[in-house]
């Protein structure tokens, strides 16, 4: 018992620091003004009002008005001090189930002359026990004694600078309730909260409440709004399907992307293959190539041999032929060897023709042994043979 006292206690200092603090005003701004945007019938579906049922202290005696609370305030009965309790408590349990939204939030309202305002002044450090300074200290805050009255207080002002905490404190004298008190638990009328009343004396009515809690928490009776924590409900439900559905796709997404991974690393591998294959073929390609082109660069030795023949005269004879690539060295005998050059010069396939080394005579034949250089041009393989033709 003891540690939920001091459990509430901490709940309600951090609640009333939470009220006292510019986040709830802004907060509470930035409600009114989301709200406004809101046409006021999507506002009442979307956010329903609290049903209320208000009983307005009229006399010491014990006679209550009983008021329908909300934007317009509207009076549904009143309770005489002399009327019979069971009569009376039939009328109210018919005003109870008069509400469609479900069971309303009953208040017991007191009339401003019965209600006492005080202002506390105490120092910042009180706060993490504060309703127990108020308590300790209402002697000597007030004419009264703790067990005098019923009083609530809020958080009006933290100054942190001087150290100072600065309250609104509202109380009643429990004596001039026990009629009143008396009166409702005969009825039958379960409270949930008693507040002062703020009356609008041009209209003839009751304008609303001040925003306090006189009842002790012994005698409240706690307050749910069924409708409010469906609400509630629906909507968590629809922020957890929300998530859920968020966190599904993101699931999706996630293995789609690994199938994709998966698949792209199929097909690079594939790609790689036929990459590695299309240079393959590249290589055979050229390696081909270039044999069929050295062999295109190549002269055909039957041509070589042919172009030789024609341009040699009956009286000259070679020794040895040799080609090398574009190269012709050819090795022989001749009578005037001097006219070699001339000759072989002559032939479309042959040009650069120059001989090697020096001319000497043979002492068997007394010819001349010669050896030739000569430069072979595959261009003029054509003109060389369309040449032997015509002769």
């Amino acid at each position: 018992m003891v540690e939920k006292t001091q459990f509430d206690d901490i709940v309600k200092t951090l609640r009333a620091r939470y009220l006292a603090s510019p986040l709830a005003a802004f907060l509470g701004w930035w409600r009114s003004e989301l709200s406004a945007l809101i046409p006021a019938r999507w506002r009442r579906r979307m956010i329903a009002p609290v049903p209320r049922l208000w009983l307005l202290t009229v006399d010491e005696a014990g006679t209550l008005e009983v008021w329908r609370g909300g934007e317009v305030p509207e009076k549904l009965d009143t309770f005489g001090a002399a009327e019979d309790p069971g009569l009376v408590r039939t009328r109210w349990q018919n005003h109870l189930h008069s509400f469609q939204e479900g069971e309303p939030e009953v208040a017991l309202l007191l009339p401003p002359d019965l209600v006492l305002e005080a202002p506390v002044d105490l120092p910042l450090a009180v706060e993490s026990n504060l309703d127990q300074a108020v308590s300790y200290q209402l002697d000597q805050l007030t004419p009264f004694r703790a067990d005098q009255v019923w009083h609530d207080f809020r958080v009006v002002e933290r100054e942190t600078d001087s150290g100072r905490l600065r309250l609104d404190m509202r109380l009643v004298p429990r004596s001039r309730l026990e009629a009143v008190l008396d009166r409702i638990e005969a009825i039958g009328v379960r409270l949930h909260l008693m507040d002062s009343a703020r009356l609008d004396p041009a209209a003839g009515r009751v304008a609303g409440k001040e925003g306090f809690n006189l009842l002790p928490e012994s005698m409240q009776s706690g307050y749910v709004d069924r409708r409010a924590r469906l609400n509630w409900a629906l909507g968590l439900a629809g922020v957890l399907l929300l998530a859920l559905v968020m966190a599904q796709s993101l699931w999706l997404r996630e293995r789609s992307n690994e199938q994709l991974r998966a698949e792209l690393d199929t097909l690079r591998s594939q790609a790689e293959e036929v990459m590695a294959l299309q240079r393959e073929l590249d290589d055979a390609v050229a390696a081909a190539n270039f044999l069929a082109e050295h062999r295109q660069a190549q002269p055909v030795m039957m041509n070589v041999l042919d172009e030789i023949t024609r341009v040699l005269p009956n009286d000259m004879w070679l020794q040895q032929v040799q080609v090398r690539d574009s190269e012709l060295i050819m090795t022989g005998m001749a009578n005037g060897s001097q006219r070699l050059i001339e000759l072989v010069n002559d032939s479309y396939l042959f040009s650069e023709t120059e001989f090697r080394g020096s001319v000497s005579i043979d002492p068997n034949s007394g010819q001349e042994r010669f050896n030739l250089r000569a430069t072979i041009t595959p261009w003029g393989l054509q003109d060389a043979v369309a040449a032997g033709t015509q002769e």
